[in-house]
């Protein structure tokens, strides 16, 4: 019994151990998010100015207001808690994981010491955002808001499946390193900022707080959309890749599908009804179909960061 004990134990603290290694978008990919949305919110000013051309057609860009900018120094303190909390230290990321419920505000525990999901951290650093005297920890709480709505931009955060599998000697969900296609994002600037634009209006009348966490449910709802999509030409969905509890979607833990932790790879899988076990669906390393699922996913974690940071600067003196 003591044998059987002393073996659980080391399991737990096994997966305990990698999970807090188990982060989403590593820091190079935050960073490179951050600053891209910033970039086309720059550009965006541009077709949001007022013309003469604008005002006789007015199937041109609504226009979001007058809006303050960050510094290039308030960007940098930005980005650099945006960054840091992907590098956390190790006990904090042991007792925090990062994964996110959908379907509550609440938190799950584990033991009622290990935070599970970081819906209410996500409420806390935003309360900070709000309420922090000095204008260094605004625009720091800022960067980690800003991280939060990114990483629910990848799947295994909101199905959630647990990526620190350590008997697979697998660290991390290969999605969350799949490079950025910044110059087609970049070439994307008129739907970006039309987007952008008619969602910011949907939010007139909310307080900071609430906007807030309404963009990072709408987020992550978006990206569960995304997995139960069905794969282009293919007898399945990319739930393939990230299967969802039967129990509770988006609430209990799920698992990687049929073509597991691969994404990006060449994978061969079992597909179609179940009364045909014998179809195999195969994608290829770097795939069309790869480039194009997170193509619409970084998509998103732009969006959702530009529009972020239109809420924060129109609602928020920082």
């Amino acid at each position: 019994m003591k044998k059987c004990m002393r073996w659980r134990s080391f399991l737990l603290f096994a997966s305990l151990l990698v999970s807090s290694a188990a982060h989403a978008y590593p820091g190079e990919l935050h960073q490179q998010l951050t600053f891209l949305a910033a970039k086309q919110l720059s550009r965006c000013d541009a077709l949001w100015s007022p013309s003469q051309d604008r005002q006789r057609d007015q199937s041109l860009l609504a226009m979001p207001g007058p809006i303050g900018r960050l510094s290039a120094l308030d960007m940098r303190y930005v980005v650099r808690a945006n960054v840091a909390r992907s590098k956390s230290n190790f006990f904090g990321r042991m007792f925090r994981w990062n994964y996110f419920d959908v379907s509550s505000d609440s938190n799950d525990a584990v033991l009622g010491m290990f935070d599970t999901r970081f819906n209410s951290r996500f409420l806390a650093i935003s309360d900070q955002l709000l309420n922090a005297p000095e204008k260094r920890d605004r625009l720091e709480a800022f960067g980690e808001v800003l991280s939060f709505l990114q990483d629910v931009s990848t799947p295994s955060r909101v199905v959630p499946v647990f990526t620190g599998r350590w008997w697979a000697f697998s660290l991390h969900d290969r999605f969350d390193r799949y490079s950025i296609d910044e110059s087609r994002l970049e070439e994307d600037i008129g739907g970006l900022c039309q987007e952008v634009a008619e969602n910011l209006n949907g939010f007139d009348g909310q307080d900071e707080q609430t906007s807030l966490r309404r963009l990072l449910g709408q987020t992550a709802r978006d990206t569960m959309a995304a997995v139960n999509s069905d794969i282009a030409g293919m007898p399945a969905s990319w739930t393939s890749f990230w299967q969802p509890s039967d129990k509770e979607p988006g609430g209990a833990f799920g698992e990687y599908g049929e073509a597991g932790n691969e994404f990006g790879n060449r994978v061969e899988f079992r597909c179609g009804s179940k009364d045909n076990d014998s179809m195999r669906c195969l994608l290829l390393k770097d795939d069309p179909l790869y480039q194009e699922f997170a193509f619409g996913r970084h998509r998103e974690a732009v969006s959702a960061t530009m529009l972020a940071m239109l809420l924060v600067q129109r609602q928020l003196q920082l």
